[in-house]
């Protein structure tokens, strides 16, 4: 939300809006008025007023912080001075209310200007609330005790070139005694009533107007009345003010159950100043696709803020809590994990923390050409643990960085995000290193740093069923394309049908790159025999260890540990050890077609789901009969049926399917959409069906194809919203009529006794 920037009421001094002599001076004009090279920024001055010893209450559904010893921690280092940075607007407000709430003066906008090219704030003034002069009034009745007394205290604060905002000026001297009340008046602001005290915004009201949270809720309500399974929860802080907000949707909810292994907090959009401070949790599906299992708008930075959105979204899935947790590394982060997941492995995101090094140590990087091409070789070229701490040791002695507390502080957690270490786990392929791969990267196109509230609600419902098509595509590319095979692998050929698409590319290019290993046995030690693999392609030697009576093998590479496929090095051990398939525990069932099926069908759900499908297949036998008599009804069938696949596969992944399956799963049975599938066959058989002959060639033809076509497609539409079909539906078809075959045989057989048994007793 925008701070309030109109210049105060009208028993106040009105100050007109600076305007600059050149008519078109924007932003990118007044940079040069920004901070030194060496000035301070907020984090650097913030470490000496943060309040690290907060006490939280242990009653979550009201989160309450109590800010002890203030007076004592907040210091010199809490003023404002030239050239300190903020993120936003915002921000540099709120840092200077609340130094006026701790000196003990009211404040207020003194003035404000906007860019003509932009029409957005650039220069704005915040004064003490008694600069400017007395007026004098025999009708006011009330005088305000906060008298007027042209006080010259105020801090300036302009906006960048890169949009952030910098204090430009700062005046510290008052000419008048410091009263507290002074910001409690400032805080009323034009309201009329004296006895009512405007609050003090904070949390999510800094982010969030009124109109904000009446769209927000509505548009919660709306989501639920569309799905009864749809998730929301808001917290609220001991003043009743909005506080954080979390909504996992009916989709999320049914994922989370097959791809809980690993979750990532994403905190890039409140950490880089985003207008909505958005906290995305993500996962990876079977399509190697990221996917939302949740998101929040967290008011404030806070260790018990991330408590409850963790506990709250853990209630919402209904699952295990994750094998990993990815986050950022802050310290409120890692006490948020160890209290709501004490049982996971907390990793930090590699690409998170590379992006601070230039912020971090860009003096170093500066001064030393050769700092980051070592600190890269450090990082990317260590394979073992001891690799990792000999090599950086030695770039923190060559380059005299002994002393930087970033990067000490970077090394006591190395073992949460160094690649070495990492590797060890499991993370589905989500810890990338560059801003291409990365989860923030993922969201890009649907949220900028200006994007308001309720664009971000739009483009939110966008996002959705953009995600809801590239699933369904995926789906369609699995089930219905099968994939090239590139060599003569016994390897390729299994996989070829187990994994999904874009999974058996991944491991295809694995098993075409074990062509360019040469494998050499290396030692042997009882059942373990140990292989070193010489990549050509990577310029590296593996060790590869194959136990082949517990059919167990690892690389040093932990390509399988750390994605959940095996390597080309590997691959070319077990092919040299005469191996012809991929070991079971070697084949994740999250990468696999069946990664969604479960055992644990409603018998309800499968006996309805096979009537529908019984009716799908007399419709569609209907359909291919007639469409087979010439190649123009040919193509109309084929394309409407294309259409309404991927119609159908998209419903089946979109909340509203979701939504029903719950239904069912309870034993809530929708006969009446059976009774309509009976219905709809019934009255197929009375339409006439199209006589065989040579088709018109009349002027008509195209619109006579036109109306066919659409009126195919509309029986096909009105059908897609009943097909349900899985490998489960098959297996019962199949078992169903192997059981009638059965109990014919029996029958048979019986009676075979029986004139067995007449004849020899017969006379």
């Amino acid at each position: 939300m925008d701070i309030d920037l109109e210049l105060p009421s009208s028993d106040q001094e009105r100050l007109g809006i600076i305007e600059s002599k050149n008519d078109g001076m924007d932003l990118d004009q007044t940079h040069g008025e920004g901070r030194a090279a060496n000035s301070p920024t907020r984090a650097e001055l913030s470490q000496g007023m943060s309040i690290p010893n907060t006490e939280t209450s242990s009653v979550r559904d009201q989160m309450v912080i109590v800010n002890v010893g203030i007076n004592h921690i907040m210091g010199p280092a809490f003023e404002p001075k030239i050239g300190l940075e903020f993120e936003s607007k915002e921000e540099a407000y709120s840092f200077y209310r609340e130094y006026a709430r701790f000196v003990g003066f009211g404040i207020t906008i003194k003035a404000s200007r906007r860019s003509k090219r932009s029409g957005k704030f650039i220069d704005i003034k915040i004064a003490c609330s008694r600069f400017g002069s007395k007026r004098e009034s025999t009708t006011t009745v009330k005088p305000r005790p906060c008298m007027k007394t042209g006080c010259d205290a105020s801090i300036h604060i302009k906006k960048r070139e890169d949009g952030k905002w910098f204090v430009h000026g700062f005046i510290r001297e008052h000419n008048h005694e410091i009263c507290p009340d002074d910001f409690h008046y400032a805080l009323k602001g034009k309201n009329k009533n004296p006895d009512i005290v405007a609050s003090e915004k904070n949390g999510l009201q800094l982010a969030l107007d009124e109109g904000d949270v009446h769209l927000m809720l509505e548009h919660f309500m709306h989501m639920q009345e569309m799905n009864p399974n749809f998730f929301y929860a808001v917290d609220f802080n001991q003043e009743k003010q909005l506080r954080s907000v979390l909504w996992v949707d009916a989709k999320a909810r049914h994922d989370y159950k097959d791809f809980s292994d690993v979750i990532f907090f994403d905190t890039h959009y409140i950490s880089s100043g985003y207008q909505i401070p958005f906290v995305p949790i993500v996962g990876v599906n079977h399509h190697f696709q990221y996917v939302l299992f949740g998101g929040a708008l967290i008011g404030d930075m806070a260790t018990s803020s991330f408590i409850w959105l963790m506990k709250t979204w853990l209630k919402a899935v209904g699952g295990p809590a994750p094998s990993v947790v990815l986050t950022d590394r802050e310290p409120f982060l890692k006490e948020a994990v160890a209290d709501v997941f004490p049982k996971a492995i907390h990793l930090f995101s590699l690409w998170q923390i590379l992006t601070r090094v230039r912020e971090k140590l860009g003096k170093i990087i500066d001064q030393n050409r050769n700092f980051m091409e070592s600190f890269d070789k450090c990082i990317y070229g260590s394979w073992r643990d001891e690799e990792f701490e000999k090599k950086w040791w030695e770039m923190v002695e060559k380059f005299e960085v002994k002393e930087n507390e970033w990067l000490q502080l970077l090394f006591d957690d190395h073992k949460k995000w160094v690649p070495a270490y990492v590797k060890n786990y499991f993370l589905a392929g989500m810890c990338t290193s560059d801003r291409s791969g990365s989860v923030a990267s993922f969201f890009d196109n649907y949220i900028s740093k200006e994007t308001m509230f309720k664009e971000f609600v739009e483009r939110s419902e966008i996002f959705s069923k953009d995600m809801l098509e590239l699933e369904a595509d995926a789906d369609v590319e699995t089930r219905h394309q099968e994939p090239a095979l590139k060599s003569l692998s016994p390897f390729e050929q299994q996989m070829a049908t187990i994994y999904v698409t874009t999974i058996f590319k991944k491991f295809q290019l694995e098993v075409v790159g074990a062509a360019s290993c040469r494998v050499h046995e290396q030692t042997e030690d009882g059942a373990i025999v140990t292989y070193q693999v010489d990549d050509l392609e990577e310029q590296q030697k593996f060790l590869v260890a194959w136990n082949k009576a517990e059919l167990d093998i690892h690389c040093r590479c932990r390509s399988f540990e750390h994605r959940g496929i095996l390597c080309r090095h590997a691959i070319l051990v077990l092919q040299v050890s005469g191996v012809t398939s991929i070991p079971q525990k070697y084949i994740l069932k999250r990468w696999t077609r069946s990664a969604k099926v479960r055992l644990s069908e409603s018998p309800n759900r499968l006996h309805y789901r096979v009537v529908r499908f019984n009716h799908l297949c007399k419709q569609a036998i209907r359909l291919s009969e007639v469409g087979s008599l010439s190649q123009e009804t040919y193509d109309i069938a084929f394309d409407a049926l294309e259409d309404v696949l991927k119609q159908c596969v998209f419903v089946n992944n979109s909340n509203k399917s979701f939504a029903e399956t719950s239904m069912v799963s309870v034993g809530f049975v929708d006969v009446e959409e059976d009774d309509r599938g009976e219905d709809m066959a019934k009255s197929s058989r009375k339409k006439k069906t199209i006589k065989k002959g040579k088709v018109s060639r009349s002027p008509s033809r195209h619109g006579t194809n036109r109306r066919r076509r659409k009126s195919i497609r509309e029986r096909l539409h009105s059908m897609a919203a009943q097909i349900r079909l899985s490998v489960m539906d098959l297996k019962v078809i199949i078992v169903f009529k192997l059981c009638r075959i059965w109990i014919n045989l029996l029958r048979l057989k019986l009676v075979l006794v029986h004139v067995t048994i007449d004849k020899l007793f017969s006379p």
